[in-house]
């Protein structure tokens, strides 16, 4: 259900922003594909498909660099998987956050301004719960890897956590632009 509520704000939020077509995301992260990517992509393609799947990690990923990515051009874009069409969104369980590409940077500027405003009003527990949120957060991904919080450094790792609340009160902010 929390899933399917991030992808829906996902989608809404990105029609607010331009995706500069870097295609970083395509040469360089790893494209996990859920059950409906993969009939799509299969029927698309057959067996061929089946050779673009990276037999090195647990779960269904396509190859890094992503085998449909030509010249910064996606082949298959109107077919492209969900993580695909929501990115620079990540639903990394249970924490969804934004990748830092040029069009993630963009939105995490404004998603801040949003979070500055909100935390004006919010009550002093409130302030240590999610302070507490952060702090596991960043827990959770340092088992993970050498992630970078923030707006500074590299895209491959660098990640903004958001929660599900601040990005409906982001929704509506941008609806009423």
């Amino acid at each position: 259900m929390q899933r399917e509520r991030y992808i829906r704000l996902a989608e809404e939020i990105q029609k607010y922003f331009k995706c500069e077509r870097c295609a970083e995301c395509c040469r360089t992260l790893p494209i996990s594909l859920d059950w409906e990517d993969i009939e799509r992509l299969y029927k698309l393609e057959g067996e061929r498909f089946l050779d673009k799947l990276d037999e090195n990690v647990i779960e269904n990923c396509l190859k890094t660099p992503c085998p449909y990515l030509r010249e910064k051009k996606c082949l298959i874009y109107d077919k492209r998987p969900l993580v695909c069409r929501v990115f620079p969104f990540e639903f990394a369980y249970p924490f969804p956050s934004i990748r830092c590409c040029p069009m993630g940077k963009k939105i995490s500027a404004e998603l801040g301004k949003v979070k500055r405003e909100l935390r004006v009003g919010m009550k002093e527990v409130e302030r240590e719960e999610h302070q507490k949120m952060i702090q596991r957060t960043i827990e959770a991904y340092d088992r993970f890897g050498d992630f970078m919080f923030g707006e500074g450094g590299g895209m491959k790792c660098e990640v903004t956590i958001v929660s599900l609340d601040l990005l409906e009160a982001f929704l509506k902010r941008l609806r009423s632009r």
